[in-house]
């Protein structure tokens, strides 16, 4: 059999097998769209949290693996399971629903990334003003600089540490400095 001929097969049984589980996909994010609705606008931490093991091991799994929309979801969550476990400022303040959840978190990787590719210095200004009024944790931009294809390096993270300093305390650059050491 010939790659062309495997490649056609390969890509025939995929989608068949989306076929098949197109509406378990589609109950599995609802449910996780319904959840992040109902508990940002309850600030319902425990059900929030409980999406985690549902994307991860749960029916949650088919939704993260056909809708790239889920993984920054699920990224979102272990952010936020770190705020709250070492007591931060949490990444949903003032987030009611996943779309403004959702949108704080495209702002923000936004701002990283103007950081990141200083296109001029306006863009720069801007980025750092977003920054400076969209409180973000020391995990949320270590966490979106790793994840979300920011090749930071030193310079990047001492304008961000620099920026952030307006509201991170001294423990909080301390981590922030320790944790991109290696980078």
């Amino acid at each position: 059999m010939d790659i062309s001929t495997q490649l056609q097969l390969s890509t025939d049984r995929f989608f068949q097998k989306l076929d098949e589980t197109k509406e378990a996909i589609n109950a599995s994010w609802s449910y996780i769209t319904n959840t992040l609705d109902t508990s940002l606008k309850t600030q319902d931490v425990k059900a929030l949290l409980n999406l985690i093991p549902y994307i991860e091991q749960g029916e949650g799994a088919l939704a993260y693996e056909h809708i790239g929309e889920s993984r920054r979801i699920l990224r979102i969550l272990h952010i936020i399971q770190l705020e709250l476990t070492y007591q931060k400022t949490p990444f949903f303040l003032h987030c009611v629903d996943k779309d403004s959840l959702m949108e704080k978190y495209m702002l923000s990787l936004f701002a990283l990334r103007r950081l990141f590719f200083q296109l001029s210095m306006n863009s720069v200004r801007e980025a750092a003003d977003l920054l400076l009024h969209n409180t973000l944790s020391v995990f949320a931009v270590y966490v979106m600089t790793q994840e979300d294809l920011i090749n930071a390096d030193n310079a990047l993270y001492g304008r961000i540490a620099e920026i952030c300093s307006a509201y991170w305390n001294d423990g909080d650059k301390q981590l922030f400095l320790s944790l991109t050491a290696g980078n």
